[in-house]
């Protein structure tokens, strides 16, 4: 049929009921009306469901492309909690090597049993002004051992293992008098609990 007919015969429908057009016609109004109920429905009931799917996709892709980052930050958080850990059962271990009181002839003792036992000649010992900070007391003293290198190191580690808290700091090596010697130079510092900050606490 050709589309003029088709637009004649649409005029004609007009003025008719639809109950009284022919199948073709009645069948194609069916089908528009199912169209318009099926879009009408799809706007009513559907979209606002097609927009919150649409929303939590664009929230899973910031999720996602943000998870990277958060891992990142998650995993530095572990490993720096750990440290803090690690940090502060050192500083225990410190603490329990903190004396409340200090004899510094014990100490000066100490350092020279540690170089005679290594076979270094123990020059100098001298006691300084004792410095107090965060709830310590910082009692330095300057010695001057010479001998082998080798022996000069383990004499570093016996006064590293004794029972105060002893740290060599200032250090300085150089060639001693004699051949294949070196002279350290280094101030001692002893460590004790600041008593006086204790009985103000």
């Amino acid at each position: 049929m050709s589309p003029a007919a088709l637009i004649l015969q649409w005029r004609e429908l007009n003025d008719r009921h639809p109950s009284t057009w022919p199948r073709a016609w009645r069948n194609a109004l069916l089908s528009m009306l199912f169209l318009a109920v099926l879009l009408a429905g799809r706007q009513l009931y559907l979209m606002p469901d097609i927009e919150a799917l649409a929303r939590n996709e664009q929230d899973y892709a910031a999720l996602k492309s943000a998870y990277p980052e958060k891992h990142r930050r998650a995993t530095t958080f572990a490993h720096s909690a750990q440290r803090v850990q690690d940090m502060k059962q050192r500083v225990a271990i410190l603490e329990q090597q903190l004396h409340p009181n200090i004899d510094i002839d014990l100490v000066l003792n100490g350092i020279s049993d540690a170089a005679l036992q290594n076979r270094l000649q123990f020059e100098f010992a001298r006691p300084g002004r004792p410095d107090t900070g965060h709830g310590y007391v910082e009692a330095p003293v300057a010695i001057r051992v010479s001998g082998n290198y080798h022996d000069v190191g383990r004499f570093c580690a016996d006064i590293a293992a004794m029972t105060h808290l002893v740290i060599l700091s200032d250090m300085r090596v150089s060639n001693a008098d004699r051949p294949g010697q070196v002279r350290l130079e280094a101030v001692a510092l002893a460590y004790r609990r600041d008593s006086g900050k204790e009985d103000k606490s």
